[in-house]
């Protein structure tokens, strides 16, 4: 009877252990380490960004699991449309997208109309323009393109992309 409560025990803690391991973002979503993997390597790319152009952007784009292509701004556009162009790809099926912060309307609009499955990003644009990343005249929704078919967006929780913003 012991060595049956003791696997039961000890099941209901791997359970546990294994419910724990990733940030719950919603009630069927959690962070995995690729998530983590991948969001580090947009941090790296912002870090980047923060050198040449100044501000805290970076893009990576996943392609089946593997590195399509990064994304930095540039003077004339966002790190996600840079990362979109990077990738010379006539659509993003089956492509996910990486982002420290939440893409412009701009962007999101390129994003719907390349097809990508889905976006992550941390930084939500209320943070964004009040460090002074973006004006809020970028998240004009008016100018959302209800033509296309949504990509889903999931902001998800990375303390170092967060702390890009409080530098």
């Amino acid at each position: 009877m012991k060595k049956v409560l003791f696997i039961i025990t000890l099941i209901v803690a791997l359970t546990i252990g294994a419910l724990k391991a990733g940030v719950p973002i919603s009630k069927d979503y959690k962070v995995t380490i690729h998530d983590e993997l991948w969001m580090d390597m947009a941090v790296t790319v912002a870090k980047d960004g923060i050198k040449s152009e100044g501000v805290p952007c970076g893009t990576v784009i996943v392609l089946n699991g593997a590195l399509k292509c990064v994304g930095e701004p540039t003077e004339k556009a966002t790190s996600v449309e840079t990362a979109i162009a990077m990738s010379r790809m006539p659509s993003l099926e089956n492509a996910v997208i990486y982002t420290i912060n939440e893409p412009t309307i701009e962007a999101y609009n390129m994003i719907c109309k390349f097809g990508a499955e889905a976006v992550y990003f941390v930084n939500p644009k209320e943070d964004v323009i009040a460090a002074g990343v973006r004006p809020a005249e970028a998240y004009d929704e008016s100018k959302l393109d209800s033509t296309l078919v949504q990509v889903p967006m999931k902001q998800i929780e990375f303390a170092d992309a967060a702390a890009l913003l409080k530098k």
